[in-house]
């Protein structure tokens, strides 16, 4: 018996509860595995979102005997190359013969990719979960191009949480301000599937984020002046749906260079506790000149910014919100958001679709003050106009109807009911 025998023994005792469970949720995200394929299935996302639930749920309903380690485990901390046969050769006396194995938070073992890609080529099944971005860009293009299908994994949508919650159909009066209720907690809690049990998420999310930042961001990249770090992530965190620019941070921040701010920008997106939104522009330059910045999670603004009611802090949320939303349908709409804006006006989302401009969504929390009404429309009519774009549509907490101007039309919709619909009502007509 080997060093890491007692280790999967243990693991495979925790992967026996964990399987018992009841009520587990089926992701949206879970069709996307196709785990009869000879290419590595491959998950990633923030830490604690679901992703080995995902992937054991997957595997328990295809009927497979599998082996599984988890590499976040203590014990297998300070693993070298040299000790992935001893690992496999562990794996066979605990499971036996098989042929499908699941490697959790794989991004832990050094040289994982020349392991994996040797297990492929003797026709086993591998599915892999990742907390770092990186794994799906440098070291796979690198050492697995085309050898694996990705399934990029967030927290809990809307209506993931409402499956959570075991909510039915919304049909009667009392279901519409249910669904309000537990729309109005997602908007301050988040959709990170182990928060759920917590009526305030403050002290959750801080242990995580600070875990994150200290396990995948600082730890991975050896950052010297961890201080200074941990200041511009704060920033960053705090500032959600606004602009970023790097030199107006560093001169915040007193780093000398803007550069230096970017790579910061960077890790907090590779440990997926950031996605960053390009503006567009008819010019490669002008799409990547600046970015705006939104958090993972709604339960990320709320560890920041408190539960605040400005309706700064609630715009802000909101648009977090819708960002996510469109996030998680750009690979069923085959879309790619920015966002637009010109001397005069700014659109907060932009969706392209085959190299076309196909609908503009502009985010306001409240629009009763006549001059943000006009303000909001104005800016999505103008767009409309130059950009040739005719599905506009303005998001807001609690509004609905439209408007028209000059022959364009705008859809006034409340947030929730947006949330709601599935993807294929957000398509436009071909």
């Amino acid at each position: 018996m080997n060093k890491f025998t007692t280790i999967i023994e243990d693991q495979k005792k925790e992967l026996a509860m964990m399987l018992g469970e009841k009520g587990v949720i089926v992701r949206q995200r879970e069709s996307g595995l196709v785990l009869d394929s000879t290419l590595a299935q491959f998950v990633t996302g923030i830490r604690r979102c679901g992703k080995s639930v995902l992937c054991r749920s997957a595997l328990a309903k295809a009927g497979v005997d599998f082996g599984y380690v988890n590499f976040d485990h203590p014990g297998l901390s300070r693993i070298t190359p040299g000790d992935l046969n001893e690992i496999f050769k562990a794996l066979y006396v605990v499971y036996g013969d098989v042929q499908y194995f699941f490697f959790d938070e794989i991004q832990n073992v050094p040289a994982w990719q020349l392991w994996v890609n040797t297990l492929l080529r003797q026709r086993k099944h591998i599915v892999l979960t990742g907390s770092n971005s990186r794994l799906l860009t440098d070291d796979l293009a690198t050492h697995m191009t085309g050898r694996f299908i990705a399934t990029e994994l967030l927290p809990f949508s809307f209506a993931e949480y409402r499956m959570w919650l075991k909510r039915g159909e919304v049909q009667t009066s009392v279901d519409r301000a249910q669904l309000r209720r537990d729309y109005d907690r997602y908007f301050l809690n988040g959709g990170m599937p182990e928060s759920f049990p917590y009526p305030d998420v403050r002290e959750y999310i801080s242990n995580l984020y600070h875990s994150i930042l200290m396990r995948d961001v600082l730890n991975r990249h050896r950052i010297n002046d961890a201080q200074r770090f941990l200041d511009a992530a704060y920033v960053v965190m705090n500032n959600v749906a606004t602009e970023l620019s790097c030199n107006r941070l560093a001169g915040q921040l007193g780093i000398k260079n803007a550069g230096t701010v970017q790579t910061y920008i960077n890790y907090l997106v590779e440990a997926y506790l950031i996605y960053t939104l390009r503006m567009y522009g008819s010019r490669a330059y002008e799409r990547t000149r600046i970015g705006k910045a939104y958090a993972i999670d709604p339960g990320f603004i709320s560890y920041f910014s408190g539960f605040s009611n400005t309706n700064d802090n609630f715009g802000r949320r909101l648009e977090n919100i819708v960002f996510l939303q469109l996030y998680r349908m750009q690979h069923d709409t085959d879309s790619e958001a920015f966002y637009w804006k010109d001397e005069r006006h700014e659109v907060d989302f932009l969706l392209r679709r085959y190299n076309q401009v196909w609908k503009l969504i502009q985010v306001s929390y409240d629009i009763s003050n006549e001059k943000t009404r006009k303000r909001e429309l104005s800016a999505l009519f103008a767009a409309g106009a130059k950009l040739k774009c005719n599905d506009l549509t303005l998001i807001t907490d609690h509004e609905n109807g439209e408007e028209t101007h000059d022959g364009m039309k705008v859809r006034i919709v409340d947030v929730v009911t947006w949330l709601m619909e599935s993807p294929a009502e957000k398509m436009p007509d071909e």
